[in-house]
């Protein structure tokens, strides 16, 4: 077991529950809580004995989503497992242990991309218990799970547009995936949250239940999956996969990086960063 600093790893009885655990902070998708995850995540696919994967938030929130501060310049610390056995690298910089060597050698840098597709690639059932906001990629790593249940407090946002990004961890497929156009549109072009009650009335979750509930139904669903058929199922999950959206997904993933070098280097990006830092509406140019 690792001695995780960002998010903490429980097993029982084939469940893996992962907990975002940086309430005071709203569980920010900062670098080294990513690094962490993938590599979690990477250990998970190889372990027989992980059946089912639990995701959800410490404290009052899943997930606030992207590190804004980092997109302002500031940089992140490392995740101490990693002090004393990588070289101190700036940010977006990937240096996992579970890395490749062909990713080595192709400069491969860590996103949010690559947790992202681990996930989609995973064939063990996968449920997000939201315990509260969910945005930007926060609401795509919930939004990329196999089920949802949500507690009465869960919110979801496309927080991208506020800062003038393009979605950066799978939105753009996700949102359009579970939602009907008019509401799609909304949470893309206008930030526009999802309740919780909205998300059970459109079927993105699968139940909304008090906060106190969320873990024992979330836990009682692992276990119903953990006890079947493994292989049956990740059987399931891939052919579904490759059925109806392997090539849409990894098409995304495309288009979004050909997408962000343009983004970043606009006024408007820089813009809604300051306005979020500063504490303010942001003012927009379109340049």
């Amino acid at each position: 077991m690792i001695d995780y600093e960002y998010i903490k790893v429980e097993r029982d009885d084939g469940v893996v529950t992962i907990t975002l655990n940086k309430p005071d902070h709203l569980n920010p998708w900062v670098i080294p809580m990513m690094e962490e995850l993938t590599l979690e995540l990477d250990l998970i696919r190889v372990n027989p004995d992980d059946k089912v994967v639990v995701f959800t938030g410490a404290g009052r929130a899943f997930s606030s989503g992207g590190d804004v501060r980092a997109m302002g310049g500031d940089k992140p610390i490392r995740p101490h497992f990693m002090k004393e056995h990588g070289p101190n690298l700036d940010r977006g910089v990937m240096n996992i242990p579970t890395m490749t060597s062909e990713e080595r050698m192709l400069g491969k840098t860590l996103s949010g991309a690559r947790i992202h597709k681990q996930l989609f690639y995973l064939d063990k059932p996968t449920i997000a218990a939201v315990n509260g906001v969910a945005a930007g990629a926060g609401c795509d790593l919930a939004f990329g799970c196999d089920f949802r249940i949500a507690a009465t407090e869960a919110r979801f946002i496309q927080v991208y547009i506020r800062r003038a990004l393009v979605p950066l961890d799978g939105g753009l497929f996700w949102v359009f995936q579970h939602l009907p156009p008019d509401k799609a549109w909304g949470m893309l072009l206008l930030g526009e949250p999802l309740t919780a009650e909205e998300a059970y009335r459109f079927g993105v979750v699968r139940e909304v239940v008090p906060q106190d509930q969320l873990m024992p139904t979330a836990m009682d669903l692992a276990r119903r999956l953990a006890a079947g058929p493994g292989m049956t199922m990740a059987l399931n999950k891939h052919i579904v996969r490759e059925l109806r959206t392997r090539e849409q997904f990894d098409r995304m993933w495309e288009l979004v990086g050909q997408a962000g070098p343009s983004i970043r280097d606009s006024w408007d990006n820089a813009e809604g960063v300051r306005s979020f830092l500063e504490k303010r509406p942001p003012i927009f140019t379109g340049m």
